[in-house]
Order: C-alpha cells, then structure tokens, then sequence
C-alpha cells in the first residue's frame, strides 16, 4: 500500500477572482494566497492524491478543483503518516497572523471545522508551519514536496 499522510496545497491568486464552487456557490475571492488542507488515505496514498493534484483539472470533483483553475499551485507540503491531522493543520493555519477563511464550508464536507481553505496576504512559510507542527506532533515530518517557479518576492536580508 502507498504511504499516507496529510498535505497542504500552497496557491498563489494573481488577481481578484469570483468563482463558482460546484454547489457550494459562488464567492469573491481576493488576490493572494490560499493554504488547502487535505489528507490521502485512500487507495494510491499521497503519491496518488499529489499526481492528482499537479494535473490540469479537466471536470472538477473536489471543491478545490474548482479553485485550482484559476489559482497557481507554488508548493506542497506534506506529512507522511497514519493519522488524520487535517482538522489539527487548519488550526494551526489559522493560528498564522493574518490568517483567515475566504469561504466557509469550502474542503470541510466531513471536518467540524469551517474550512480547509485559508486565505493569506503574503505568502505563510513551510519553515512556520513546521514549528507549529513539530510543537503540536513532536514525531512529524512535514516536507516539501514540490515548489513550482516561485513568484515569491526573494527575502531580503
């Protein structure tokens, strides 16, 4: 069986965008960056889930398939392991400042929380939301997985 883990799909919003998401309707969303939380524990693992992901959506399943047209994936973060820490990543998402949740309901079918989309002005770092991570499940791993050209301002020293 392939691992399975948790992950975070890293998009960057060039421009202010309205988008109907399936049934979910349709929303206003601002120019910026957005954090999807997800998890792949079906058949395939995160191998399956992430191919998925890097691919052009053809006909949207997911609500965030919906929003994967219009928006650049930039990175994927991911934690290979078995337990399900979805609900645990939001909260420390939305513990990051300036954090908060462009679409209530957006990803959260089967969570109690009210997203699994957070919005972000600038850009979070993995390197934060590991430390968070690490404090919360001091055995997990959270890599990179995938970083596309950054559009990233370069960071200045």
């Amino acid at each position: 069986m392939s691992e399975t883990g948790n992950y975070i799909l890293l998009l960057h919003l060039p421009a202010d965008q309205a988008l109907a998401i399936g049934k979910l309707g349709t929303f206003d969303f601002p120019a910026g960056w957005y954090a999807y939380v997800g998890s792949a524990f079906g058949p395939g693992g995160l191998v399956g889930r992430l191919k998925y992901h890097l691919k052009p959506v053809e006909r949207p399943h997911w609500h965030i398939d919906y929003f994967r047209r219009v928006a650049r994936l930039q990175e994927i973060w991911l934690s290979p392991g078995s337990e399900r820490r979805e609900q645990a990543w939001v909260d420390l998402l939305l513990a990051i400042p300036g954090a908060t949740v462009p679409v209530e309901g957006f990803g959260a079918s089967d969570s109690n929380r009210e997203s699994h989309l957070i919005y972000f002005d600038v850009c979070p770092s993995l390197e934060d939301f590991a430390v968070g991570v690490r404090a919360r499940f001091p055995e997990a791993r959270v890599l990179r997985a995938y970083a596309a050209q950054s559009i990233r301002p370069a960071h200045k020293s």
